[in-house]
């Protein structure tokens, strides 16, 4: 396998659809089967707005707050404009981390004997490997209903969370999915 995450913006294959209602869903999670015991699942965040948006939103919000800024130091309030400032300032970097944090892909290789996690965003920042036949799949609902479940892949005491990205029910979806894939 290459060093760069096997994306679909990589690979060039769509993500997986599922039925629910009337409307199709885009989930968040692709598979690439190699063969019979080899597979490939991407997990990825919902990225609601694309860079581009979020640098519009953020232009609109700034020329907005600017705008009111000004005015109020043009009657005598000028004490507004650094906070002002600062408002612009924080939320930029609260966009921008929040950006880089939905560039991030998890990788899952489930192959004839090694179980391999990768973390990353264009290349994988940190790699697990587990042995297939030891390897457990893991769902732990939390104990206050208002948390989200942790999905774990672990062997020998050592686990890694994956899938927190996920919706609750694709979460209990990948589980099963993880547990059929490491029995075959």
């Amino acid at each position: 396998m290459s060093h760069r995450l096997a994306s679909p913006a990589i690979t060039g294959r769509s993500l997986s659809m599922r039925q629910t209602g009337s409307k199709i869903k885009q989930m968040m999670l692709a598979d690439y089967p190699q063969d019979q015991s080899d597979h490939i699942l991407v997990i990825r965040p919902n990225r609601s707005l694309t860079w581009r948006g979020t640098m519009i939103f953020y232009i609109a919000v700034s020329t907005v707050a600017l705008v009111v800024a000004v005015m109020f130091a043009m009657k005598g309030a000028w004490l507004i404009l650094p906070f002002a400032g600062l408002e612009i300032f924080v939320l930029g970097v609260c966009l921008y981390i929040c950006a880089r944090k939905n560039t991030e892909y998890e990788v899952i290789h489930i192959g004839k004997e090694v179980v391999k996690v990768e973390r990353g965003r264009r290349r994988p920042d940190r790699s697990v490997e587990f042995q297939r036949y030891w390897t457990q799949v893991r769902l732990t609902k939390n104990r206050l209903a208002w948390y989200p479940s942790r999905l774990t892949l672990g062997s020998r005491g050592h686990e890694v969370e994956i899938g927190s990205t996920l919706l609750e029910e694709e979460r209990v979806e990948l589980t099963k999915e993880l547990q059929r894939k490491l029995t075959n």
